[in-house]
This record gives C-alpha cells, structure tokens and sequence, in this order.
C-alpha cells in the first residue's frame, strides 16, 4: 500500500510538471524551490480522492517542493496567501505529502476564467532561513 501511495505522490507531481511550459524554481542558496499552480480538474479522480483534493471548473492547487542539498524535496516551513486582479487576498492552507522519498506541500484555491493570480509562498528553509517566493499564474477552466 506504501509503494502504492509513492507511486501515486510521484503520478500528481509528474503531471504538475508535466503542465509548466518550462521547469519553474528559484534559487535560495542551497535550496531550490520548485512550484506550479495549476486547474485541479486537470488530475484524475483516482488521485483526487485519494489525497482528498476538490476537483472543479474553478479549483485549483499549488504545489511547492523545497530540494534540498540531498536533491529531493525535503521539510520547510510553508505558508501563503494569493491575490487577484482586484486585490483580493485569501490565505492558502498547506498540506504536507510525505512519501517516504520526498516532501511536497499543497494547497487548493478557488479561481475565475481566464483569471491571472499573484501567489507569494513564505519558506522556512531549514540552515537558510525565511524567505519570499512571488510568481503569478494565467488559470483557465478545464474543458
């Protein structure tokens, strides 16, 4: 059941990657943070359900992985809020997936069509210290 449910981490991380147009990470010294956000309809319902993630025309997800100097995602202090073009703020409330292998973060969000979202993600990084990650993202509902 354990390789099962690695096997499953990897599938939704595979896919969340496999949605950027290019590998999207800052550099935080040692650390390299990667993330995306993206429609969570987009994942299947297997892997829905069994991460308890809201599949929807309007939902989405973020996911943060903060690798660490042993090349994979490791623990991090990880909270965050997003913004619209209103300049409307909502806090994002972290899950953290271990496993066993890596450490991954994610959070849903509700969102509108063709909406373009400012994301700013604080991290603890374990021997670096805090620091502020901002990036924005153009979301779409899925057909």
């Amino acid at each position: 059941m354990k390789t099962l449910a690695r096997t499953s981490v990897v599938t939704l991380l595979a896919l969340a990657a496999g949605l950027a147009s290019a590998e999207q990470f800052k550099r935080y010294g040692p650390w390299r943070v990667h993330y995306i956000a993206f429609n969570a309809s987009l994942l299947s319902a297997t892997i829905a359900e069994r991460y308890d993630i809201v599949r929807g025309r309007n939902k989405g997800l973020v996911n943060i992985t903060a690798v660490g100097t042993a090349g994979r995602g490791e623990r991090a202090g990880v909270t965050g809020r997003y913004r619209n073009l209103l300049g409307q703020t909502y806090e994002l409330d972290f899950r953290e997936i271990d496993d066993g292998d890596a450490v991954y973060y994610l959070a849903a969000f509700d969102f509108d069509n063709a909406e373009t979202l400012r994301f700013e993600v604080v991290l603890e990084l374990p021997d670096h210290g805090v620091e502020t990650l901002r990036f924005q993202q153009p979301l779409y509902y899925a057909d």
